[in-house]
């Protein structure tokens, strides 16, 4: 029996050439009109008393479908888009949370356009992938709502990489952390991983796609408590009809969204970035040591390229030991393994780990390990010379130097975060950007950003547009004065940007006990620099 699973499309263009072949030569018995759901099934038994059919032109026959079934399977689609919707297999939902993402989507091309031509390095292998593991193809692109596409992503729950796995799942699922390497990051292991992930996860709440995407963001415990919940009270039990946190409510409506502004882009006024249905990267085989500058530098690679591609590795260097796996673009490829034995082999540098005790100065310990000063203080970024108890450094056995180098790692800790130090920060609004982007970049959240602006959640942003998005440090509170009602005494430092209406709006106050407390006549009074006392509650202190 012949079977043809992969594209449904395909799949019932065969069955119909196999009925009308059958049809036409009188082999098939009558029957009535079967519609679209009874077509789309596994080919007849030929070997059925249900059909009577020579041998010799069944033989023919099934030559002719595998024939066809051969070209279709050999389609050149005409970009990765064209073959991810041949792959969908989610279900088609309207419902009004989806409508919101899709109005938003609509509204949002800049967007679009940012997060997929940033997915470009990444997708077709994603894709691949998926197809592999016989997954539905929207799933290449949850890393679109997870981390945008980038490598660097990491968020305030300290998940990284593009599919935002934190440090203890990524371990659940091999992927290794250490000094060197950090596999959350690394397109390809965790691609793998959430692969398997997902798969756990659908087999555990039976085969619902819709319950393991809810699972992969709020945990697996908390959809399955959910369901018990829904069950001991006789409700229904399908996403839909649980109560989830509201990030996980909108996380799935979010996907199903994006998978229809993919299949009809049209349809929404919406264009895609182009994208070929062609590897982006290639595999190179390590099995030594490697100076990814050096690296980049002999083989022509452009060093973001490079570090962008193999965003796993948190250094210049990839780890002394062991075999490496280095992703290069398919077009440097060739050029990059010819290189490959030109380039000169790194000195044997043996590295340990070494825990400040007391009475340990970098000295002593540079001449224990029998190396430098620079080079430990080069390896482990210290600005100075002082250490503490209980600190581990890694010692390298021999003096290097650290390049003027940005790793993977600084580039993943200072995603979306503000500068250190910065008491109040702006962002200019860029098109493409809403409210909920701009709380994620900062780390902060929407509630916050609307306190701060005085704006409300369905304020539309303009591009030029500042918006506040930090003013922490400004505020100083003693709460060893305690005054009437509870409230504590805060002394505020008006920023620039400031309104006496925006500073009543984000503690929570009156303008009119603003300038009674601070014997101030009216708002045209205040000006960047003053200080003002305020009696706020605990609760809006922060």
């Amino acid at each position: 029996m012949i079977m043809f699973n992969r594209h449904p499309s395909l799949r019932l263009f065969t069955l119909s050439l196999v009925l009308f072949s059958l049809s036409a030569c009188n082999l098939l018995k009558p029957q009535s009109t079967a519609n679209t759901s009874e077509l789309i099934q596994p080919l007849p038994d030929f070997e059925s008393d249900e059909y009577h059919i020579d041998p010799d032109q069944r033989a023919d026959l099934e030559d002719k479908i595998a024939k066809e079934i051969n070209k279709a399977t050999d389609i050149e689609y005409v970009d990765i888009w064209a073959r991810i919707r041949s792959g969908y297999g989610l279900p088609i939902i309207s419902n009004a949370q989806i409508d919101a993402h899709l109005k938003w989507y609509a509204n949002n091309q800049a967007h679009i356009d940012r997060v997929t031509e940033r997915s470009q390095r990444y997708l077709h292998y994603v894709v691949s992938e998926m197809e592999n593991n016989n997954m539905p193809l929207e799933l290449a692109l949850l890393p679109m709502i997870e981390s945008s596409y980038d490598p660097f992503a990491y968020s305030r729950a300290k998940a990284a990489g593009i599919w935002q796995f934190v440090s203890g799942t990524g371990k659940n699922f091999g992927l290794t952390q250490n000094w060197w390497y950090d596999g959350r990051r690394d397109v390809v292991a965790s691609t793998d991983a959430a692969i398997r992930y997902l798969q756990r996860l659908h087999a555990m709440f039976d085969n619902d796609w819709l319950l393991a995407l809810a699972a992969y963001n709020s945990g697996e415990g908390r959809v399955r408590r959910a369901i018990e919940k829904n069950h001991r009270a006789g409700k229904p039990t399908d996403f839909w009809s649980l109560s989830l946190p509201k990030e996980t409510r909108s996380y799935v409506p979010h996907l199903l969204a994006l998978s229809q502004i993919i299949r009809t882009p049209e349809a929404y006024s919406v264009s895609l970035h182009e994208i070929p249905n062609d590897p982006y990267f290639t595999k190179i085989n390590l099995d030594s040591q490697i100076d990814l500058m050096q690296a980049a530098k002999m083989a022509d690679i452009d060093l973001t390229e490079l570090q962008h591609l193999n965003a796993g590795y948190n250094r210049w260097l990839t780890a002394p030991s062991g075999e490496h796996i280095l992703l290069v673009p398919v077009a440097d490829a060739e050029n990059f393994t010819s290189q490959l034995d030109n380039m000169p082999k790194l000195p044997p540098i043996s590295w340990s780990e070494h825990k400040v005790v007391k009475g340990d100065v970098l000295g002593t310990i540079a001449h224990r390990y029998k190396t430098t000063v620079d080079a430990i203080k080069s390896v482990n970024r210290l600005k100075n010379n002082n250490i503490r108890i209980g600190q581990v450094l890694l010692v390298p056995s021999a003096a290097i130097t650290m390049p003027e180098y940005t790793s993977s790692e600084d580039l993943m800790y200072g995603y979306g975060k503000k500068k250190p130090g910065a008491g109040t920060q702006y962002h200019t609004v860029r098109s493409g950007d809403n409210l909920w982007t701009i709380a994620r970049r900062y780390d902060t959240s929407v509630k916050t950003l609307t306190r701060l602006n005085n704006i409300s959640a369905k304020t539309v942003l303009k591009p030029g547009q500042k918006l506040l998005v930090s003013n922490k440090a400004s505020a100083i509170v003693d709460k060893t004065v305690v005054a009437e009602n509870g409230l504590h005494k805060l002394v505020y430092q008006i920023q620039r940007g400031d309104t006496l209406y925006s500073i009543a709006n984000r503690f929570r106050l009156s303008t009119k006990d603003i300038l009674s407390w601070n014997s101030v006549k009216d708002a045209s009074y205040i000006h960047p620099g003053q200080s003002l006392t305020l009696y706020v509650h605990e609760q809006h202190v922060n």
